[in-house]
């Protein structure tokens, strides 16, 4: 039986260099998941955690990564959601990144907490960053459509397909104007 998602899903977004010990432990068992992997098309991690934690903490204070835990409703860590590849490259001041998320706990998919989280992630991108970002992109497989309909909810539009061996990848992105003309209309919509 599927349930339909919770009226209110609310995440939190908690910066990586502010994870407890804990949180880390997670975070790290998340990369080692074989299936969130292949969702990335990528390969499990191998480094131990420690490694890994000093490596994203590394990338964090270069600026070449924004990135953060997704925090449910209790204040458990489910996931990651982040910035990266920024340009123009830090030093400079970026205006557009690739935004990646993932929630690490298979039961949770579906139930809006992605969405949840993409929303939480652009509102830090596009208003509550020092220098806000005027783009952010994203790249999704062409059979998750489940992604493309969570990261269209959001306000991303599809820009283009890249065929490559055995799979279709679908490029998506949305501006900082589209984003606020969307804040706005929801505001105004809420208000009649």
């Amino acid at each position: 039986m599927i349930q339909p998602p919770p009226q209110r899903i609310r995440v939190t977004l908690k910066p990586v260099l502010d994870f407890t010990a804990a949180e880390w432990r997670t975070l790290h068992a998340f990369f080692r998941s074989r299936e969130l992997a292949d969702w990335n098309d990528a390969r499990p991690i191998r480094m131990p955690g420690w490694l890994f934690r000093r490596v994203m903490q590394e990338e964090e204070r270069t600026g070449e990564r924004a990135g953060f835990g997704v925090l449910d409703e209790r204040g458990q860590l489910i996931g990651s959601a982040e910035l990266y590849d920024l340009r123009p490259p830090p030093p400079l001041t970026p205006t557009a990144a690739t935004l990646g998320v993932m929630i690490g706990l298979p039961e949770l998919w579906g139930q809006g907490y992605g969405r949840a989280a993409v929303g939480a992630l652009l509102t830090w991108a596009f208003q509550e960053r020092d220098a806000p970002l005027s783009r952010v992109r994203l790249t999704t497989f062409a059979h998750n459509r489940r992604a493309q309909r969570a990261f269209a909810a959001c306000g991303f539009r599809e820009v283009g397909r890249t065929a490559r061996a055995g799979r279709t990848d679908v490029h998506m992105e949305l501006t900082r104007a589209q984003w606020l003309a969307a804040q706005e209309a929801g505001a105004q919509n809420a208000a009649e």
